[in-house]
């Protein structure tokens, strides 16, 4: 009975599920759902409830009395500590189908649809070192694991690694992590080795006041290019240009080294000043054939392998053909607006960023691309404009690629008002993504739905799908 089910009660459970927070899902009298952390489905476990609500409990896993076919031994030391990769303990076909059942659920319990059907995510041919960007925090308080506390003395003064949930300044310091490459492993530890014995101050929002603030490694797939970024509170040129003469020496892969300067209270690694110490100041990628610039504060897909595929999947969801004229909405860069734009007669690409704005327009000059044009604006303002002018400009299909938080329910209105034939709607995010998308079914149909997975060992999942106009 769930009555007799009391907070510090040891219970076994069969884990049936997982949540999005990576916890496990085991039911109690087979109705009561209990969160068990670090499960995985298909385990047998032996738990403590901590925490007891009308609807669930919280538990700790005492013990995995028998494992789940679906277990393996995460390749990373840092797994359960780090933040990063919740499903490395997870074999890769089963974080396709949990990945698969996230976009159902949303599409379902948040968007209202009914008998949606979501066909098999597409896989990572890279589930580890596909990153094509890392960031990287300094501090000067340092997480200790257990293993860290059982050495004496140990210096918590300086760590460079990964952010602790729920811990704004403490850092787990890092030495190997299998996100983006093994060079950007040395890089890591080289800086760590540079800085730390010298003492540099490491910048911190308690006095708004240190040196060091992030490190940030951009590499490209296409063709080596390697960008180190320092990310520093102020400059210090003599201490720059010596890391940089040991790091070119050290390591030679590295082809471009720049400090960002920012005093900025916000801790994100941008920055709007920076200092090409040497190489370019930025590395290029390619994707489809058509090769992007990336500067340091370049918004571009992180997984440079799998964005080629999303936007395959986007191109050939949306049946382009070349009398169509595009609105590509939340462009970026202009990378989607690129890529179809050899398959239409027009691409226009709106984004409310100006450094993107001329980053997309520097990046169509550079592919020789002459009928894409770019737009600094408000998407939802350029919406109100567009539908404000019958007359004007007219789009075929519009293309939405918004940020996590998904489109303003007046851009869902105008875009409704304007009646497009075809809506493509690629997302990061399936949650707001079906919610957008039940804002749209009063004119507009689902025609396809495609999941890609572009982050391995995690439970983000970016999700492709096409709307058509009803009648």
């Amino acid at each position: 009975m769930l009555e007799n089910l009391k907070k510090d009660d040891v219970i076994e459970l069969v884990i049936d599920d997982i949540g999005a927070e990576s916890s496990g899902i085991g039911r109690f009298n087979g109705e009561y759902v209990v969160f068990v952390p670090k499960s995985v489905p298909g385990d047998t476990v032996r738990v403590k409830i901590r925490k007891k609500k009308k609807k669930y409990a919280e538990s700790t896993l005492l013990e995995i009395i028998q494992p789940s076919p679906f277990r393996i031994e995460p390749e990373c030391e840092y797994f359960g500590t780090c933040n990063g990769c919740k499903m490395q303990h997870i074999e890769y076909a089963k974080q396709l189908e949990i990945k698969q059942s996230i976009v159902k659920n949303a599409f379902e319990r948040i968007g209202g649809f009914e008998n949606v059907t979501i066909p098999t995510v597409l896989g990572s041919e890279d589930i580890y070192y596909y990153r094509n960007k890392l960031e990287f925090s300094f501090s000067n308080d340092r997480w200790l694991t257990s293993e860290d506390m059982l050495i004496e003395n140990i210096d918590k003064s300086f760590a460079v690694g990964y952010h602790i949930p729920g811990f704004n300044e403490k850092i787990l310091d890092i030495r190997a992590c299998y996100l983006q490459s093994l060079t950007t492993n040395k890089i890591l530890n080289f800086t760590r080795d540079f800085f730390k014995p010298k003492g540099t101050s490491i910048y911190t929002t308690k006095t708004h006041s240190g040196y060091l603030r992030f490190l940030t490694v951009r590499k490209s797939i296409y063709n080596k290019g390697l960008m180190v970024n320092l990310i520093t509170y102020d400059e210090n040129a003599e201490l720059v240009n010596e890391y940089a003469a040991l790091l070119r020496q050290e390591i030679p892969e590295a082809t471009t080294l720049v400090n960002s300067i920012t005093q900025s209270k916000a801790q994100v690694a941008l920055a709007n000043n920076f200092n090409v110490i040497y190489g370019d100041g930025f590395i290029e990628e390619k994707i489809g054939g058509y090769r992007f610039k990336i500067t340091p504060n370049t918004f571009f897909q992180t997984n440079s392998k799998q964005c080629e595929k999303l936007f395959e999947t986007a191109a050939t969801i949306a049946d382009l053909g070349k009398e169509e004229n595009v609105l590509d909405l939340y462009c970026g860069c202009g990378a989607i607006s690129l890529y179809v734009s050899a398959m239409v007669k027009s691409v226009h690409g709106v984004e409310l960023s100006n450094e993107s704005i001329d980053m997309a327009s520097e990046n169509a000059e550079l592919n020789g691309v002459n009928n894409c044009t770019f737009e600094a604006m408000d998407v939802k303002d350029y919406l109100e404009k567009l539908t404000a002018s019958p007359g004007g400009e007219k789009f075929d299909v519009i293309i939405l690629d918004p940020p996590r938080s998904g489109i303003h329910p007046k851009a869902a209105e105008y875009l409704l008002q304007y009646e497009a034939k075809k809506l493509i709607y690629v997302s990061c995010n399936p949650a707001t993504q079906a919610r957008d998308v039940a804002l749209l079914k009063e004119k507009y149909n689902i025609i396809s739905i495609q999941p890609v997975d572009m982050f391995p060992h995690t439970f983000h999942i970016e999700n492709v799908v096409r709307l058509d106009l009803k009648g």
